[in-house]
């Protein structure tokens, strides 16, 4: 999963939203409120604290200085280096305060600025050498995480890297904020931050750290007796890599951790949690489910296990690859040898479990990416970082969503608890929901049993070990037609739709200024995320009002103030000015719309790409809607100069390097985009451009099928977002203008791959709404497809969390409730709407429908 999502998960909060750790001024360090310096500027934002003086003007670019501290000794350090720096008139920033000093040294932080809690500012390379060494003396002894992207300072807590002194940035192809400094022709680079001290190539070293940067070279590990071959993962903490035992030629697993990095809940950094690991496996030494323990040792200040190599695949992958259910190439006819298998390996889980808890060991951390299985079925358990003594009766402290114990569950129980997840999880790998609701555990558990013949104590087992009672009511369905989700014929739809639209108006926020209703993380971390038609209000109101809901007038003034006030908009169709314009015409307010399309025509388009969700191809549609319905022709005037651009790049061979193939990203954006030029002009040079759009994107997708791994081809993910889902729909609309056999075989397959049991997520991009929209667009007719749409309107059940205004939607990841019309509630209410709805109701530019409900969807 993306670990972001975790840092917008505020305990007790339904909803993703700011951290829980967002500073406050009472959480400050001291420093952070004293009183100023004469002459000294204070700045604060949601991160740092910048003390500057006014009499200095520093250089936009330059060696900088980072100091490093830990949770313990960070006050001490700051006081130290503020009482340096305010009488030299050295300017500095610091981070604001305990909370987000954890959040970066953490465990899911990032590990270019891990360590960094000061930055201070020479004004040259004399002042550079003149701090280190003055600096160096008065915090000598201090510790601090290692900063990976610097070079150290002798051995205390002082790094240095070069780099940016003022904010520059520029926004690459996707619409992300890439900072950057100047090389010397005077063009704006990227300042890259790594994990490694590597100085732009036409800097030259300052004399004053040649000395560490000998120390740095000189530091080799001759004495170390394991050769890295492969990198398996990296995180704050270190990393995992295949490697050679040059004593002896062997491969072995080697750990990595780095001391005072990648702090977990419970603030224990990577060696703490990799001292843990090598308790655990040296008091299970002998047992055939785990592997055995070779090596521990320091090198280069980090430390090191070396244990026994196990060649196979994740549990979760096996289940991937032989679960009828998850995998779709799979027949029906597999679910009673899956259950089989399933079963005997759940078997062997429990075994090893309980021979764990013989030795005294809670392995603390079940869950299907820690369990390897061998070419003979056998499995072998890994990352034992998380374990405890039985006798201590520990908490659960480290956890992969939906295998965390409860808080009450100590000691064993915390993996009797996740062996209860597991027993769902390999059958229905989506225990993160079954938190929401004790309906939502009922429910897993029937769709299980109804599918697969299980043994007749599965359900008792499950209970037992997640010390959960049995369902509310004996008997009570828990599948389509039941509270969690009453969708069982189109009949139930106009009753649902309005459940659905109260749900999502019953979250609004009017009094808050950076969403009106809760979305995805992006409405906090894009500019105008809480606004835009992705994630944000326009969106939401958008969506409701196509499907019958009325948006209330405040919510729509709450808009129009909000995209007012944007400080930095962009211009695009789903991530900006554009959309939210297109949204307020539709919404009856056509003169704030048209105000916001010549703002959002003023902005710089050099950094746009030319996809759909903030491209020139989302402008460009947007631009011909108000081309049509105010029948102005300069603006389509506009429309064509657009178009004309996009088409150029194409002919210069300047593909947009950040594009992703599919609807959002990709070629079929452009394509809808000139098939609907062709519309309105009768051009065919719109229409032959179309097809050269597409074919781009079906090159990129995989298609034709061919070599080995056909059946791993990005266009067998039939989402809207990217893959083959919403390139399918535009081939449609494409295909309505002209015949070809080639694109027809490929929207034939794309319409098959719609055609999936298992969805991850629910949202219109990444999800089961967002499919179920595109194989409501491609319908054939066929009872085949009718029963795909079944299977995935009684699929959405599965996401479905009932709730007192109304039910909502779990979002992406599943982490929390979601509304917006990319990841939430608005996006399946959207698909729904345009598959069992009278309004045809689709994406915009995409309606859903030319024709009536489809009676037989559901």
């Amino acid at each position: 999963m993306d670990i972001r999502y975790l840092e917008y998960c505020p305990p007790g909060v339904p909803f993703y939203d700011v951290p829980a750790t967002a500073p406050s001024d009472a959480d400050d360090f001291p420093a952070a409120r004293a009183d100023l310096a004469p002459g000294w500027t204070r700045t604060i934002n949601s991160h740092w604290v910048s003390l500057v003086p006014d009499r200095v003007t520093l250089p936009a670019q330059g060696w900088k200085i980072h100091v490093s501290a830990t949770l313990d000794n960070a006050g001490r350090v700051l006081d130290v280096v503020r009482q340096y720096c305010e009488p030299r008139d050295i300017a500095f920033k610091f981070i604001r305060g305990p909370q987000i000093l954890r959040r970066r040294n953490g465990k899911y932080g990032d590990r270019s600025a891990s360590g960094k809690f000061i930055a201070l500012y020479p004004t040259g390379e004399e002042q550079l050498a003149t701090v280190l060494t003055e600096l160096g003396a008065l915090l000598d002894g201090e510790r601090g995480p290692y900063i990976l992207s610097d070079l150290r300072w002798r051995s205390g807590p002082l790094f240095v890297r070069y780099g940016g002194f003022a904010l520059r940035t520029v926004l690459d192809a996707s619409g992300r904020e890439v900072f950057c400094i100047e090389d010397p022709e005077g063009r704006l680079v990227p300042d890259v931050r790594g994990p490694g001290f590597r100085p732009p190539e036409w800097v030259e070293i300052p004399d004053c750290l040649a000395e560490s940067l000998a120390a740095r070279n000189a530091g080799t590990l001759d004495d170390f007796p394991f050769r890295a071959t492969k990198a398996l993962h990296f995180s704050n903490g270190g990393g995992v890599y295949k490697a050679t035992d040059t004593r002896d030629g062997g491969v072995v697993l080697l750990k990595e951790a780095r001391p005072l990095a990648g702090l977990d809940d419970a603030d224990a950094d990577a060696v703490t949690r990799l001292e843990r690991e090598r308790w655990a496996l040296d008091r299970l030494a002998g047992l055939n489910c785990v592997p055995a323990l070779y090596d521990y040792r320091v090198g280069r200040e980090h430390y090191f296990l070396a244990r026994e190599f196990v060649d196979g695949p994740a549990l979760i992958q096996e289940v991937h690859r032989r679960n009828p259910l998850v995998n779709a190439d799979l027949p029906e006819t597999e679910y009673t040898a899956y259950a089989a298998w399933a079963t005997g390996l759940l078997d062997q889980v429990e075994q090893a479990v309980e021979a764990m808890h013989g030795r005294g060991v809670v392995f603390g951390d079940l869950h299907p990416n820690n369990i390897l299985v061998s070419a003979d079925g056998t499995i072998r358990f890994i990352d034992f970082e998380a374990s405890s003594a039985a006798e201590d009766e520990c908490g659960q402290v480290i956890a992969a969503p939906g295998f965390r114990a409860p808080e009450h569950c100590t000691g064993t129980a915390v993996d009797r608890y996740a062996l209860g997840c597991l027993r769902l999880a390999v059958f229905l790998p989506l225990t993160v929901v079954m938190t929401w609701s004790p309906a939502k555990l009922d429910q897993l558990i029937q769709l299980v049993t109804g599918r697969f013949p299980v043994p007749a104590d599965f359900e008792d087992r499950v209970r037992r070990d997640l010390q959960a009672p049995g369902p509310a009511r004996a008997g009570a369905p828990t599948g389509p037609g039941s509270p969690v989700w009453p969708l069982s014929t189109a009949r139930d739809w106009p009753v649902l739709r309005a459940d659905l639209a109260d749900g999502i108006l019953s979250t609004a926020t009017p009094d808050r200024d950076d969403r009106l209703f809760p979305g995805d993380i992006e409405q906090f971390r894009t500019p105008g995320g809480g606004v835009n038609l992705a994630t944000g209000a326009a969106g939401v109101l958008w969506a409701l009002a196509e499907t019958g809901t009325q948006a209330p007038p405040e919510h729509i003034d709450w808009l129009i103030r909000a995209a007012g006030r944007l400080p930095d908009p962009r211009a695009g169709l789903y991530d900006g000015l554009g959309g939210i314009a297109f949204a307020l015409d539709r919404l009856g307010r056509p003169g704030q719309g048209r105000e916001l399309l010549e703002r959002a025509l003023r902005l710089p388009r050099d950094g746009m790409g030319e996809g759909l969700s903030g491209g020139l191809a989302g402008l460009g549609l947007v631009l011909l809607h108000f081309a049509r319905t105010t029948a102005d022709a300069a603006l389509l005037d506009q429309c064509l100069e657009l178009a004309d651009t996009l088409t150029g790049r194409s002919r210069a061979g300047k593909r947009d390097t950040a594009a992703r193939p599919g609807l959002l990203h990709g070629g079929a954006g452009a394509a809808l985009f000139l098939v609907r030029l062709h519309e309105e002009t009768s051009d065919p040079t719109f229409l032959h451009q179309a097809v050269e759009a597409v074919r781009t994107d079906l090159a990129d997708l995989g298609w034709p099928p061919g070599g080995d791994r056909s059946d791993q081809a990005p266009w067998r993910t039939p989402l809207i977002a990217f893959g083959s889902g919403g390139l399918g729909m535009v081939l449609r609309e494409l295909l309505r203008h002209r015949d070809d056999p080639g694109l027809t075989a490929a929207l034939d397959a794309f319409r098959a791959a719609t055609r999936q049991r298992f969805m991850l997520h629910s949202g219109l991009y990444h999800g089961r709404a967002g499919v179920t929209l595109a194989l409501g667009h491609l319908r054939d007719g066929t009872e085949t497809t009718a029963d795909a749409l079944r299977e995935h309107l009684a699929g959405l059940g599965w996401h479905a969390v009932p709730r007192e205004g109304g039910p909502l939607f779990l979002g992406d990841h599943n982490l929390r409730l979601s509304t917006d019309l990319a990841t939430g509630s608005a996006g399946v209410l959207l698909a729904l709407d345009s598959v069992l709805g009278t309004s045809g109701s689709g994406l915009p530019f995409l309606p859903g429908r030319t024709g009536g409900p489809d009676d037989h969807a559901a």
